[in-house]
């Protein structure tokens, strides 16, 4: 890929001798015996492909999501919640989770939309045209990024208002226009049934803290289950539309998708073969052990250096335990005769290339991997210290220097954006032209005085110094939420840690 050369030559001064001799490495290769987090795939194609053929005929492509706009819900009412958003310029006080380096670009949300200060819904994993493809950065024309959300409901909500449209981790998928700026939100659904005679769908739901575009799959990671998997190429638009729908699925022979005009079906769910016990996917991961054979699905990214097979890395998140692993597993490629874009298979089970226990980090909240011309894994990732400057640093295996950590008092030494940084994803090039950017967002807003009122339980006023919350009050809550690239070689971002 482009980078690696002018990665070798800045990581040249990076790799060094250790820091001290008794220092232990950041990154520790796991040696992985047995079926120890392999996956097996659970397929929906058959199912997917009845609704696609029969159910869900109105077909749609990536363009059209990106460009059609709506002025009316599917009864001819004016809707404006039914047109395209923009994503815009951060200002004010929302630059303040933006990185505190030379940006290549910098969004925030739709204000017109609410997106960008909600309390129900929160960005969380991303992924790009940008290493989806061949080699250009576009899919259908269009250069494009994925955001996936989850939904939020809070503890004093009554029973009715935590169900169906409004249940807790409903997920959906913005899709944005790398050049207009223009988004729409996609439901990301599941068939009923894996039969071929599927005729229903239903709302999935997770914590989607990981995405990952490759060929026309969108891979979300289900945290406690493992990796699912849906196709860009099932898009469909549904009959019934509108900020006034509160239902999904197909009820009396017409398609709902909780008001959104497009549904995104779920063509294979990777399972691991148990989930982790209660508690093992906290930020405690019980008492500081994560449990030895089953994985915390946290983030998502994918590494297409090194040479073949590409890898599909996912990540753990632990906010106050050590050593989440990071597992990388084998794509087939695009082109492939067999599973062509989706995980490599041996024996039923997916292969996994390699493992890593990030022995001295905690608080992942994104990574990525990537091999240098000289054969060295390199590892980045953010690390999240709420709305308090959080940390990104950038490791190697056989690292031995201290990690940079969010501090466990008042007062954050973080090196990075405010209102927690989440994915990671690398974008090579535009057309012919490298660009080599690392793209990443933040997800936290500061609550208003009204919503810290009506939810206390939820919403607890900042108290410590260096948040960037800290006595806000304002009667409209704040957003810390931003979408941003920064240069990947730059040294401003490879050379902290």
């Amino acid at each position: 890929m482009a980078f690696v050369a002018a990665a070798a030559a800045l990581f040249s001064g990076l790799t060094g001798p250790a820091a001290t001799a008794v220092d232990q490495p950041t990154m520790t290769k796991l040696a992985l015996s047995g079926d120890r987090f392999k996956m097996t795939d659970t397929s929906y194609v058959a199912a997917t492909n009845n609704l696609y053929a029969n159910h869900l005929t109105e077909h749609a492509s990536l363009e059209q999501v990106l460009t059609t706009d709506y002025t009316t819900n599917s009864s001819g009412a004016a809707d404006p919640w039914m047109n395209l958003r923009s994503m815009r310029a951060c200002a004010g006080n929302e630059t303040k989770a933006l990185p505190p380096v030379t940006r290549k670009v910098s969004w925030c949300w739709s204000s017109a939309h609410g997106d960008d200060d909600t309390g129900r819904w929160w960005p969380q994993g991303m992924s790009s045209t940008g290493t989806a493809d061949g080699g250009d950065g576009t899919i259908d024309g269009k250069r494009a990024l994925a955001v996936a959300w989850h939904y939020n409901t809070y503890e004093r909500d009554a029973p009715s208002e935590t169900t169906g449209c409004r249940t807790n981790n409903l997920l959906k998928l913005s899709l944005i226009d790398r050049d207009t700026g223009k988004y729409r939100h996609v439901l990301l659904a599941q068939p009923t049934s894996t039969s071929s005679a599927a005729s229903n769908f239903t709302f999935v739901t997770g914590h989607a803290g990981g995405i990952v575009w490759y060929s026309n799959y969108i891979y979300v990671t289900d945290t406690t289950g493992g990796i699912r998997v849906f196709d860009m190429e099932k898009l469909a638009k549904v009959d019934v539309y509108g900020s006034g729908v509160s239902t999904s699925g197909i009820n009396g022979g017409r398609s709902s998708a909780c008001g959104y005009p497009y549904v995104m079906p779920q063509v294979h769910y990777y399972k691991q073969a148990s989930a982790p016990p209660s508690g093992a996917c906290s930020e405690d991961a019980v008492n500081g052990v994560p449990d030895a054979n089953s994985l915390c699905y946290s983030w998502l990214s994918l590494d297409k250096t090194g040479g073949g097979p590409f890898k599909l890395v996912t990540g753990e998140w632990f906010g106050k335990a050590d050593g989440g692993r990071v597992v990388r597993y084998q794509l087939n490629p695009a082109d492939s005769a067999t599973y062509p874009g989706l995980l490599n298979l041996s024996g039923g089970k997916t292969v996994i290339q390699d493992a890593y226990a990030a022995s001295r980090y905690r608080g992942l909240q994104g990574g990525m991997t990537w091999t240098d011309d000289q054969g060295l894994l390199h590892f980045d990732f953010h690390k999240g210290c709420g709305t308090k400057p959080a940390v990104f640093s950038h490791t190697w295996a056989g690292d031995t220097r201290t990690p940079t950590a969010c501090t466990s008092g008042d007062l954050a030494t973080g090196n990075w954006a405010v209102g927690t940084p989440q994915a990671l994803s690398y974008w090579p090039r535009l057309g012919a032209d490298p660009v080599d950017e690392l793209w990443g967002l933040t997800e936290h807003i500061c609550p208003s005085a009204s919503l810290k009122a009506a939810y206390p339980e939820d919403f607890k006023p900042a108290t410590g110094a260096g948040d960037a919350c800290l006595n806000y009050n304002g009667a409209e809550s704040m957003s810390l939420r931003t979408v941003f690239a920064v240069g990947f070689t730059d040294p401003a971002v490879q050379n902290l840690h």
